[in-house]
């Protein structure tokens, strides 16, 4: 494993930290966009929007990712004996993984980073367990052109494992129980693969403040 430095490890801290109070806890929603001030409008958010329209919707693209999700969490539970998994069952999980997170220069209402449904393993992993999973993460992330790795713990009462690129990140982690998510890069939302190329989409209806 690779050791992020300093610089990296404030910059995915930080945008932690803005991005939301927790994945885990379903407290994080499209609408706090942390890029808020660099979205890009008129003729320049067409011309990114025309740009994103070969890598297919957002709805595809999380859907590919709860595919490889799985992949990998089967192959961990063939390699690892007595562990299990399941998608997790908490429903604010479930709405925050499958709101996505804003992108950087594009609302939400247009397009989204997808995040798939979170992976509860049955109990933590042993060291030389982790060790296992995280190359078959590390193999699995090869095919989505993420190859950069980093650890930021490895110790008895927590671990964790991350490999990015490609617009991909996968991340492996435990401390009281052991979870895995993917998330994707930026994808248009399906109602706007589906619009005319060279126009921006109407604009969303606005909720009346009570």
């Amino acid at each position: 494993m690779v050791t992020r430095n300093r610089a990296r490890l404030t910059f995915r801290l930080t945008a932690a930290t803005s991005l939301c109070v927790s994945i885990l806890i379903g407290g994080c929603s499209v609408t706090e966009n942390p890029y808020e001030s660099q979205t890009v409008k008129g003729n320049e958010a067409v011309e990114v929007i025309d740009s994103l329209r070969p890598e297919g919707s957002y709805e595809d693209a999380r859907r590919r990712i709860n595919d490889a999700a799985a992949t990998i969490a089967e192959r961990i539970v063939a390699a690892v004996p007595g562990q299990t998994w399941q998608f997790s069952a908490d429903p604010n999980v479930q709405e925050v993984k499958s709101d996505g997170l804003p992108c950087e220069k594009l609302t939400g209402d247009i397009a989204r980073r997808p995040l798939s449904d979170m992976v509860e393993f049955g109990r933590p992993f042993t060291a030389d367990e982790f060790a296992t999973a995280s190359d078959i993460v590390r193999a699995q992330a090869a095919g989505f052109g993420a190859t950069g790795e980093d650890s930021l713990f490895n110790e008895e009462s927590r671990r964790d494992f991350h490999v990015q690129g490609g617009g991909f990140e996968f991340d492996l982690r435990q401390g009281g129980s052991a979870i895995f998510t993917i998330t994707g890069d930026c994808f248009l939302m399906q109602s706007v693969v589906d619009l005319p190329a060279g126009q921006l989409p109407p604009k969303p209806p606005t909720t009346p403040s009570s």
